[in-house]
């Protein structure tokens, strides 16, 4: 029972609003049924919009109660013929308003929401105009044809206004009330919503203002030409009253010039007044008639008139009274009743006979039942008619001029009061008449409407008529059907014009609305854009680092969800495929690769780039310590990262390295937890790469070790704390110092003396070890310097040089004004490089090294044989000097394999004409070994520690 309540109520609800807005409005119109601003239509349209076609058939049911109450004033008394009417213009409403939603949701679009003018405009002409001639079809037919109400201004006119009517609803109320009806949220701004429904009320409370002002205009105007409309039926009355007199006139003096009339006469007299006088029943002549004269009478007449059975009837009451009887009558063929009758056989007959033979005027009989039409009221004017006297004083009617008889006009009130209207030419008036004296009306008359029409009087006029002695009370009454019709009445014009200026305020407010919604809606969709670009990578799309931020506070704060992993994720030699393939396709890989990783993913897992091949991937695990879902992700990630990937016509191949840190025994905000997850991963590369590392909180105080240590190096660049040691070299041919290798030390002031291999390789990834190549460069020539400005002459002092530092473009240039600054022999320097410069861009190295060489600069291949170098590339450096990497002397004497690379490395000196050298000698067993094969130098502990000022002339 409830469900069916819950479904009803809205059809209901639809139905109050239709009956209660229809009441509203009902006296903005003539007509009781169609009113010209017909709010209803757009409360049925904006509802079946708004919740579908179901509820529709409440706008019928409040349709249908309203054209059942309306009309009879809230009697709620119709017949059969009214209700059918009021049945069909219900169904009207109901197919009007299921046709304009279609219409809305198939073709023109919610005129709230629908983008562009276009839309507007074919809302107001589809749904608004076209869709509304449903309705006033339907309904002006079953007006016009079943019932005819009041206030009627013909089909074409009633159809008009009813169109116009339901327009101006579907036009502007339907909006209004889908404003109204839109809940909070629904639309994009509070402000633009309200000021829409502000501007659409005013333009309706405006309307209906202005259309009620005009109507009071209109009913003043209306007035005024009612009350002229009455003076003129006046006067039109008057004018028949005497026209009539005139014609009895008339006819009483050829009567009395021809010393009386033939039937054939009378005719031929009365013809011509019948064709100029409509108000007029008939014409009598009705002779007196003494009872001794009956019988020749009779006779006479009979041959007369041709009728054989012509005969007097009426007796008089009074026994001396002579007959007054109707011998010819016209028009003949409708009052054949009335010949032979005797005026002074009824009493109401007689006392007018009487009164206007005393008078010897013409006089007006009260109203009477016509013996030719019994059904009718009407009256008789008698004018009596004098011939010269026969003086007999027996006679009852005896004078001087003898009476002979009465031309008597026979009038129906309706002949007449129908004459008067149709010369006044009036419509939709009642007519009241009621005699002096009397209370109630003898005759009731509704001019252009059914007698049994219902009537409501608008406009009244009275006034007394005074009828050959008779004294007449008109009540005349105008209804809507009178001002519908009248000529001054042009509310159909000024309907036209408020429902045009309805349409264009329309269009101008859904066009400024739709124009302010849509840049509300582009802001608000371009500050989602830029909400999501904020927290999305353009790249790949993924949540970036802000995103991952919120995402963990949020997860971190509610104790439900803040057992986390975390796995930073970091491609392996990425920088090589930007380098050699470029970084579109770099590009392309991390966008591949990215949604193979996200096909690996379940809903507890989100994947974030914090940019360049880095990520990092948020898992929520199902409770503490319940680690092992986010190993097993992370091995799945690493495994799906080595499959080979299809990018841009290639078959790439990469791993990746994974730091693993939970929460929150690991970490409790997002800082800690990507910092120790950034140390787990730089702990897996450190290990092999292409594997997982899960933080350990030792890995922090390493690395917070490596972080300090880079703070102080950036701190010592350029400042004392950077000082050189020299190793001395010695020739095995004489045993004399043959040059020195300057050793960068770091004097920290609380570490102490930090060696190269601690500092190096983090100035190298720094990028620092550009600065401190520079200070070395430096600080050797300075000591050079010195040293031959104390008289001492040295050998040329190597200084190793970064491949980062070579490889720029301005080395030479910058290394010439160092050494030149100190006036200093470039043969005195030399420069000491790796074999990974070949690797980095060999071409560029190339030029670099012969650069040099033609500058004057000694060159050495340092650690020679534990990289890659190819002996072909080898013949082609201009090198003065190979350095045979310590970890092949080590093992001389011990490993034959490594005595066996000493041996090639040394031929190939030789065969190259390249100086050799051998580092890390530390026992006179290596000396001897390499002395004995053909080595040209050495260095190592065996023969010299690096000092910070080296003798310069010792000797083995």
């Amino acid at each position: 029972m409830t469900g069916w309540i819950l479904r009803l109520a809205p059809l209901f609800l639809l139905a109050f609003a239709y009956l209660l807005t229809g009441m509203l409005v009902s006296h903005t119109g003539l007509h009781a049924q169609i009113i010209p601003l017909w709010i209803p239509a757009g409360l049925a349209l904006a509802a079946g919009i708004r919740f579908g076609y179901g509820v529709l058939p409440g706008a019928a049911l409040g349709s249908l109660i309203f054209n059942l109450g309306q009309p009879s004033g809230w009697s709620f008394a119709f017949d059969a013929a009214e209700l059918a009417a009021a049945v069909l213009i219900s169904g009207g409403v109901l197919l009007q308003a299921v046709v304009g939603t279609w219409l809305v949701r198939h073709k023109t679009g919610n005129p709230l929401t629908a983008r562009g003018e276009g839309r507007v405009i074919r809302f107001i002409l589809l749904t608004g105009f076209a869709a509304c001639m449903i309705s006033a079809t339907i309904g002006t037919l079953a007006l016009n044809l079943l019932i005819q109400p009041e206030g009627s201004a013909g089909l074409v006119q009633d159809w008009l206004s009813w169109w116009l009517g339901d327009s101006f609803g579907a036009i502007l109320i339907t909006p209004l009330a889908l404003a109204l009806l839109t809940r909070r949220g629904q639309y994009t701004s509070r402000p633009h919503h309200f000021r829409l429904i502000h501007l659409f009320t005013g333009a309706l409370l405006a309307i209906l203002l202005t259309n009620q002002v005009y109507l009071l205009q209109l009913n003043n105007q209306l007035g005024n030409t009612f009350q002229r409309d009455m003076d003129v039926f006046h006067a039109n009355l008057n004018r028949l009253y005497h026209q009539n007199l005139a014609d009895l006139g008339k006819l009483e003096r050829q009567f009395v010039q021809q010393q009386g009339m033939t039937a054939a006469d009378f005719r031929e007299a009365t013809s011509a007044i019948f064709a100029n006088n409509p108000s007029i029943r008939a014409y009598s002549w009705d002779p007196i008639v003494l009872p001794a004269a009956r019988q020749r009478f009779e006779t006479e007449t009979r041959l007369e008139l041709n009728r054989p059975d012509y005969a007097i009837y009426g007796d008089s009451p009074h026994p001396d009274d002579p007959l007054v009887v109707v011998q010819y009558v016209e028009p003949l063929e409708l009052n054949t009743a009335a010949l032979g009758f005797n005026l002074l056989s009824i009493e109401d007959r007689r006392r007018w006979v009487v009164q206007s033979q005393e008078t010897g005027r013409a006089v007006a009989t009260q109203i009477l039942n016509l013996t030719q039409a019994p059904d009718e009221p009407g009256l008789l004017i008698l004018q009596p008619v004098y011939l010269n006297a026969r003086i007999d004083d027996s006679s009852l009617l005896s004078t001087e001029k003898q009476l002979v008889g009465f031309m008597v006009g026979v009038f129906t009130v309706s002949r007449m009061i129908d004459a008067a209207i149709e010369l006044s030419h009036l419509q939709g008036i009642r007519v009241e008449l009621t005699e002096s004296g009397q209370a109630q009306p003898f005759y009731t008359r509704m001019q252009g409407m059914a007698d049994n029409s219902r009537f409501t009087s608008l406009l009244s006029h009275s006034f007394d008529f005074d009828f050959a002695q008779q004294i007449w009370h008109f009540q005349i009454s105008a209804g809507p059907t009178y001002l519908a019709l009248s000529p001054g009445n042009n509310v159909l014009p000024f309907q036209s014009l408020l429902v045009l200026f309805s349409a264009l305020v329309t269009a101008v407010i859904l066009g400024m609305h739709n124009r302010e919604t849509t840049l509300a809606h582009r802001v608000s969709e371009q500050t989602r854009n830029l909400a999501f670009q904020a927290q999305h990578d353009p790249l790949t799309g993924l949540p970036n680092r802000m995103k991952l931020e919120n995402d963990l506070e949020n997860s971190l704060a509610n104790p439900e969800t803040s057992h986390l992993a975390l796995m930073f994720i970091d491609l392996d030699r990425f920088k090589l495929i930007n380098d050699s393939l470029g970084h579109l396709t770099g590009d392309h890989l991390l966008v591949e690769l990215a949604a193979r990783w996200m096909q690996e993913l379940d809903e507890t897992a989100t994947l974030y780039r914090m940019g360049g091949d880095e990520f990092i991937l948020l898992q929520h695990l199902p409770g503490k310590d319940r680690h092992h879902p986010a190993i097993e992700m992370a091995e799945k990630l690493l495994k799906s990262t080595c499959r080979p990937l299809q990018v841009d016509g290639m078959q790439l191949q990469v791993t990746a390295s994974i730091g693993l840190v939970f929460s929150p025994s690991q970490g409790r905000d997002f800082n800690s937890l990507v910092r120790n997850a950034d140390t787990a991963l730089h702990q897996a590369k450190a290990s092999g790469k292409n594997r997982m590392e899960i933080y350990q909180s030792s890995q922090t105080d390493a690395t917070l070790l490596n972080f300090e240590l880079e703070q102080d190096l950036r701190l010592a660049v350029n400042t004392p704390q950077i000082l050189l040691h020299y190793q001395p070299q010695f020739s095995l041919d004489d045993q004399q110092l043959c040059g020195l290798e300057a050793l960068v030390r770091w004097q920290h002031p609380h570490r102490g003396m930090i060696p190269p291999d601690q500092f190096i390789p983090l100035a190298e990834e720094t990028q620092l070890i550009i600065p401190l190549g520079w200070q070395v460069i430096d600080l050797a020539c300075r000591q050079l310097a010195e040293w031959l400005e104390q008289g001492e002459q040295p050998q040329c002092v190597a200084v190793n040089i970064s491949p980062l530092q070579l490889l720029q473009s301005d080395f030479i240039e910058q290394l010439n004004l160092i050494v030149d600054a100190y006036g200093l022999s470039r043969r005195l320097l030399e420069l000491e490089i790796t074999e990974t410069l070949l690797h980095q861009d060999p071409d560029f190295a190339f030029k670099q090294l012969k650069s040099l060489r033609l500058a004057g600069y000694r060159l050495a291949l340092d650690d020679f044989g534990t990289g890659y170098s190819s002996f072909d590339r080898l013949k082609y450096m201009p090198l003065d000097r190979i350095k045979i990497d310590r970890s092949f002397v080590r093992d001389i004497g011990k490993n034959p394999k490594d005595e066996a690379i000493i041996l090639s490395i040394i031929g190939l000196g030789k065969s190259l004409d390249i100086e050799v050298l051998a580092e890390g000698v530390e026992d006179a067993s290596q000396q001897a070994f390499l002395k004995q094969h053909g080595c040209d130098s050495v260095q190592g502990y065996l023969l010299g520690r690096p000092v910070a000022q080296p003798v310069l002339s010792r000797a083995v």
